[in-house]
């Protein structure tokens, strides 16, 4: 008789298809192990993550059927208990974790006994009350079953349309202009080439580079005194997204064959045997090692290219896309191998773009890819949370607050008893108070730009030219003042400004900016790649004479010029639209976070993710007044030469944070150097200088990268996606906030303390993030999370934050964790966004700051209903290490899950964010309408 095998448990229904032929000593055996519909069978063996205990629900029986030893029937009497029922409760957190605590673990296989799951309790309300709970459960799992269908369906639809992107990029199909005819293939088996853009040309391999194939080890010679030992490259290494080299096996062969076959950059690497669907499969060595040697293996070829004809990356591109139908169509088949000669890789056509062009091109594929691989990665890091929207969904049915049905449409739609709900995507805020005098003039300052957006310029593009005609007015108010006069400039460019117009202006003023971008220092760091992007000679000479004449403030109050520029970056970073709220912290949350860390004059501080440098600036400021007396000259010289400083990415960002700086009084305009530096932050391991304080907002999102604009009619210039693994690192990923967590561990030194604002998903991410935060609380003192509410993101109005404070620790002698307590504040709950309360938000900020106790250690903390600690056993033992926490400790455990709303809102959140990116890049994807593009193209 056909006996079930352990996949047949995998949904809450038996499957009856996994099953094989089993061999019974008897009938009568077998008879005992037949089932029947309604019987319940739980796996009591399997691999770890298998779901050991599981459950599952036989429906229908077509024929005899038996259970195999691996598995305990269940029959219920019914008269007590749903058989459904006990499938859906058996999956809640209070049966898992009774089932979890009795699992014997051995290696590489986990067991329960049947005696331990009849032990296991569990609720057993009425029979009506059942039948409520199992409709109710099975409705709503069914729709998120049911929508994470939709999404990953979606998310195939998206993996095809990357591949078709970057398959008719390669070939030119995405590039404007006219394309050459349609070219015969060079053998009768394979297609004709596709049509290229004029220039282009179709190459064979062999005349791009050296093809060679990787030698045959003969292990009989292995011991001779001349062999060398290498590592050696088979066809399994190129699964992996990186080359990992421990996991490549060493081979002894002649040291003249090693030398002759041995591994460079930029090579790019074949698979000519193996599975079929592996053949012809390429990719580029990128990596080199001066201690060791790496050569390919029999089944592998090498292609060294030869002169600068074609970049190795779109040879890769091209063979692993468009061209690999070509290497298919080549290979040799048996029973389920394949292989390909060297001949036929050597006569592959290669299209090869003109040099010139073929930087632009390799750049606009890469943000192609980067574009579409974010809208991926958002999109699986909603679908990552259904699973604990179906715990949150059990959980709560199981207590009996679950509605059945779906929400009514409208407020007149009857709502069953206990539905909840759920609150709209975008808060409703409360109405502004009355804007200060600074508030006013900034205001005044932004009532400049509507006129200008009708030439085409944007909301940070504008910003950038008061930037630029501010420092102007700062160099000319140093050049004549009466005592100590600087001629930064060598010159009085405002007044020059002032007396031009038309055409001569805009001459001069591009002229004047291109060559104050090529000066060093602070200087350079503000105008660096600066422009002008009005077309409109007027539009400039209006908006001079208004920074001229209309500022009157600045003569008359100069200590309002720090903050009003800051309160002007402020209302810049309030437009969503604009996308420059990533830029921007918000200044409450900033004011509270440097009032907990209490920087001072000893300190080194670094923002690796700087903005437009709200960290750097009120850390200044707070220690300016917090001066302790005493402080020597050498101490306030050390406050603007290297004691305070920042990382950041994007040019523009870095430019307004300089002149942030500058008018703080952080920098000074004839600088050699200035505290923010211009470059990606995740990209190279920290020097040996460290810090005793970073303070960071890492930008939400995709992982930014500089990849240029390519210039390309068309093509976007976008920001790459990219996964991390440094050494120096816990874990590999992509997860933007996780590398700088990890990143900003490597920039403390021991003691040296630390304050992040992350998003929720830093606190519950499996995989890396597991890893990182487990790490994390054993590596450093993670004392206090703070919980914020909906409102203090710049991106997008529903992203919920949270602000980590830790300490780097020294490793402890026992191997114990650094961290002993984390302390919980929930600035959220009964909150719904920043602006829900009668009071300013800073005020619940200033609670916050007040349980924080600064410059007190945690152990003088007092516990209340929105401040309690938790254990670091307690947090490393739960699953996952989930630090997604409250701060109500009736909970037992703290990875129980919230409202079924509001994750069901938190995917949504992430979903929109995902589709509002992919309907820019369908509008990217619109072809162009150029009269000069045949039908080819």
């Amino acid at each position: 008789m056909p006996v079930l095998s352990l996949p047949a448990l995998r949904s809450a229904t038996v499957d009856l298809s996994e099953s094989r032929e089993g061999m019974w000593a008897s009938a009568a055996e077998a008879a005992d192990r037949l089932i029947q519909p309604g019987d319940i069978l739980m796996s009591r063996d399997g691999v770890p993550g298998a779901g050991i205990g599981r459950a599952a629900l036989v429906r229908e029986a077509t024929g005899p059927m038996t259970f195999p030893a691996t598995m305990v029937r269940v029959r219920v009497d019914e008269r007590l208990i749903d058989p459904q029922y006990l499938v859906l409760a058996w999956e809640s957190s209070t049966v898992r974790r009774q089932i979890e605590s009795s699992v014997r673990r051995g290696s590489g296989l986990h067991h329960i006994a049947a005696r331990d799951l009849e032990r296991v309790r569990l609720p057993l309300p009425p029979l009506t009350e059942q039948e409520r709970i199992k409709s109710s459960l099975t409705h709503w799992l069914a729709r998120v079953d049911e929508e994470e269908a939709a999404v990953r369906t979606t998310l195939i639809r998206i993996k095809d349309l990357r591949t078709l992107v970057i398959d008719q990029g390669i070939i030119g199909r995405i590039t404007p202009g006219p394309h050459a005819a349609t070219e015969p293939s060079t053998s009768s088996t394979h297609r004709p080439l596709p049509a290229i853009p004029a220039g282009w040309r179709w190459i064979p391999l062999g005349e791009l580079a050296d093809v060679v194939r990787g030698p045959t080890v003969d292990s009989r010679r292995a011991d001779e005194a001349h062999w060398v030992e290498v590592g050696s490259l088979r066809p399994v290494e190129f699964r992996d997204e990186r080359w990992v080299h421990k996991r490549m096996p060493t081979v002894r062969m002649d040291a003249d064959t090693a030398e002759a076959t041995r591994l460079s950059p930029g090579d790019v690497l074949f698979v000519l045997s193996g599975r079929t669907d592996a053949i012809g499969l390429a990719r580029v060595w990128e990596q080199d090692s001066a201690h060791h040697t790496y050569v390919p293996n029999h089944h592998v070829a090498r292609a060294r290219m030869t002169g600068e004809t074609l970049h190795p990356q779109l040879l890769a591109l091209y063979t692993n896309g468009a061209g690999r139908g070509w290497l298919q169509g080549a290979a040799r088949r048996t029973a389920g191998l394949a292989s390909l000669g060297l001949d036929q890789l050597r006569r592959t056509p290669i299209p090869v773009p003109p040099l010139a062009e073929q930087g632009m091109l390799l750049a606009s594929l890469e943000a192609w890819d980067s574009g579409l691989s974010s809208v991926t990665a958002s999109a699986e890091e909603a679908l990552a949370m259904a699973d604990r929207l179906r715990d949150a969904c059990r959980e709560q049915g199981f207590a009996g607050r679950l509605a059945y049905g779906a929400a009514p449409s409208s407020e007149n739609d009857e709502r069953p008893e206990g539905a909840v709900t759920v609150p709209p995507t975008t808060p409703t805020r409360r109405p502004v108070d009355r804007p200060s005098e600074v508030e006013r003039q900034a205001e005044q300052l932004w009532s400049f730009f509507p006129p200008l957006s009708n030439d085409g310029l944007t909301d940070l593009e504008y910003v950038e030219q008061v930037a630029y005609l501010l420092f102007l007015k700062v160099a000319q108010e140093l050049r004549h003042r009466p005592l100590n006069p600087v001629d930064v400039l060598g010159h009085d460019a405002w007044d020059e400004l002032a007396l031009r117009e038309g055409t001569d202006l805009t001459r001069y003023y591009g002229t004047l900016l291109a060559k104050l971008g090529k000066r060093g220092g602070v200087i350079g760091r503000i105008f660096h790649k600066a422009r002008n992007p009005l077309r409109r000679p007027v539009h400039l000479q209006n908006l001079i004479q208004q920074v001229g004449a209309e500022l009157s403030w600045w003569d008359e109050r100069p200590e309002w010029r720090a903050p009003v520029f800051d309160a002007f970056l402020v209302r810049s970073s309030q437009r969503r639209r604009s996308g420059a709220g990533q830029y921007f912290t918000h200044r409450d949350l900033v004011d509270a976070i440097v009032s907990c860390t209490r920087p001072t004059v000893e300190d080194t501080i670094l923002d690796p993710a700087a903005g437009t440098g709200g960290f750097l600036v009120r850390s200044f400021e707070h220690i300016a007044r917090h001066l302790p007396p005493g402080v020597s000259p050498t101490q306030r010289e050390r406050l603007s030469h290297g004691a305070i400083r920042g990382t950041e990415l994007v040019d523009a960002t870095a430019r307004l944070a300089t002149m942030n700086l500058l008018l703080h009084g952080v920098e000074r305009l004839d600088g050699d150097r200035a505290a923010v530096e211009v470059r990606d932050s995740l990209a190279v391991r920290p020097g040996l200088r460290r810090a005793t304080l970073v303070l960071a907002d890492p930008p939400l999102g995709q992982r930014r990268s500089a990849v240029p604009s390519t210039g390309a009619p068309g093509l976007p210039g976008t920001e790459e996606d990219l996964a991390i693994a440094r050494p120096d690192f816990w874990a590999a990923t992509s997860h933007q906030q996780l590398n700088f967590l990890q990143h900003i561990y490597t920039l403390l030194e021991i003691g040296g303390r630390a304050a992040v604002v992350v998003p929720d998903s830093v606190l519950f991410t499996g995989g890396a993030g597991e890893q990182v935060r487990r790490q994390l609380l054993k590596q450093c003192d993670v004392h206090t999370l703070l919980r914020l509410p909906v409102g203090f993101s710049g991106v997008s109005s529903g992203v919920k934050l949270n602000v980590l404070f830790f300490e780097k620790a020294a490793a402890r002698p026992d191997g114990s964790p650094a961290t002993r307590r984390l302390w919980v504040y929930d600035l959220r709950t009964g909150r719904g966004t920043a602006d829900d309360a009668p009071d300013a938000p800073s005020s619940g900020l200033d609670a916050f700051v007040a349980a924080y106790r600064p410059g007190h250690t945690p152990d003088t903390r007092v516990a209340s209903p929105v401040f309690n600690p938790y254990s670091a056993d307690t947090l490393l033992g739960s699953p996952g290490v989930n630090l997604d926490l409250g701060a109500d400790l009736r909970e037992e455990e703290p990875g129980d899950t919230p409202e079924p709303h509001l994750i069901a809102q938190q995917i949504s959140e992430r979903l929109e964010d995902a589709w509002r990116r992919f309907a820019t890049l369908a509008e990217q994807l619109m072809p162009q309408r150029d009269a000069r593009t045949s039908r080819s193209g």
